[in-house]
């Protein structure tokens, strides 16, 4: 039976995309909430596909409320995560969520853009991003953003849904640039990264609008 994703029914698909792209206020944070459901496969399965080493030093692009942060941190010992998100609404809600965590010292948040990131070259270990990749402005120039903020030898995770099944979704009409992986791998070659690969990881049907859809997840991954 297929997982039941229910929207919020008082917005337009435009306004839908718009606060899925930045969610903002009461009604974004009901957004993040509902994306905590509806993204929950697609998010764990990418922590299980970057397999972060004991010790690293993690990056999130857009982690939303950080819902799902303490389950990267548990697959290996002494990691160290810094988020970033392009909304203020959810940077706050994910100070509350994640708020021992950043007691402890081991995550921290920033509201930032992706085209400008708020850290020195060479800082990470690794760099993670979920649904996320739609909404990037300059495509090549922000994934030399991210290969400026990453260790040499370090490792790159983009999840996204593949361009097939995101024209499917009458919102995905507004502001999303939709891609297959050959679309991203070129991509990712032309800035330089290395060793780069696509996987595809089946999850549950869902139900969304009266449709239900095969979901999948696509990881590519790429080597500085």
């Amino acid at each position: 039976m297929a997982e039941k994703f229910t929207p919020d029914t008082t917005l337009s698909p435009k306004e839908l995309a718009k606060h899925l792209r930045q969610p903002d206020g009461e009604t974004g944070r009901q957004i993040g909430l509902r994306m905590n459901k509806g993204n929950r496969h697609i998010c764990l399965n990418s922590y299980k596909v970057l397999k972060p080493y004991d010790g690293n030093h993690i990056l999130e692009i857009g982690m939303g409320n950080g819902f799902f942060i303490k389950d990267l941190l548990a697959m290996g010992e002494n990691l160290k995560y810094r988020g970033v998100d392009f909304s203020t609404t959810m940077v706050a809600e994910a100070n509350l969520l994640n708020s021992d965590l950043i007691d402890k010292g081991v995550v921290e948040f920033k509201q930032a853009s992706i085209e400008e990131l708020p850290f020195p070259d060479h800082s990470f270990d690794c760099i993670t991003t979920t649904n996320t990749l739609y909404f990037w402005p300059k495509p090549e120039q922000n994934i030399l953003e991210l290969l400026r903020v990453l260790k040499p030898g370090g490792k790159l995770l983009i999840a996204y849904r593949s361009k097939s099944f995101m024209e499917q979704l009458e919102f995905t009409q507004y502001g999303f640039e939709k891609y297959e992986y050959q679309d991203l791998e070129d991509l990712l070659e032309n800035v330089g990264f290395d060793n780069i690969s696509t996987q595809v990881i089946k999850e549950p049907a869902i139900e969304f609008e009266g449709n239900t859809f095969q979901m999948e997840g696509v990881y590519t991954t790429a080597v500085k």
